[in-house]
């Protein structure tokens, strides 16, 4: 394997995160982390998000031949490009109607908290495949209205689309959490 194909394996895996049990999870846990760990999330979110969505395809189309299938467990950077999104829309959320507080311990600050409860919504819909999430990855799950006519191979719009729409739905559950104890105060 020359250096080119092994860069193109490793960034698909995350560096080897992807080969790990449970890889999707480990990958989505790096970003929180990093988002986390960050001065201010919005950058290295922004970073982890451009990167992928410019590089992710040529990068799923590069390493194919490593993997066994068309929507291999080892390819990481669909977690990281849905996790990043999760992120971004609570984040920009809370930082636009940041005036909340919880009665947090003083090691959690409110932003934390919002972000871990984002991570885990998102690993649930992404591992569980409830509706939209399932129905994009696997469409002949789908109920007929959802199912489209159009025959043509989509399988890399199915690998990222069900972890978008992990992310919107794991976003939009915190945001409508956070809303509701807004307009409760």
């Amino acid at each position: 394997m020359d250096f080119k194909k092994n860069g193109m394996y490793q960034l698909a895996t995350l560096f080897g995160l992807g080969r790990l049990p449970g890889g999707g999870t480990w990958a989505s846990l790096v970003v929180l982390l990093t988002a986390i760990l960050a001065k201010d999330p919005f950058n290295p979110l922004f970073f982890f998000g451009i990167f992928t969505m410019l590089l992710a395809s040529a990068i799923y189309e590069s390493s194919l031949p490593f993997f066994t299938s068309k929507d291999p467990k080892e390819f990481v950077l669909d977690e990281v490009l849905g996790m990043v999104l999760a992120l971004m829309i609570v984040w920009m959320f809370s930082d636009i109607f940041g005036g909340f507080s919880f009665n947090l311990p003083d090691y959690i600050n409110n932003q934390e908290l919002l972000f871990v409860i984002t991570f885990i919504l998102f690993r649930f819909f992404d591992i569980s495949k409830i509706g939209p999430v399932g129905w994009i990855e696997d469409p002949t799950t789908a109920p007929l209205w959802w199912q489209k006519s159009d025959t043509t191979d989509d399988t890399y719009m199915r690998v990222i689309g069900d972890d978008l729409m992990a992310a919107f739905l794991s976003s939009g559950i915190v945001i409508i959490m956070l809303s509701i104890y807004l307009w409760v105060l």
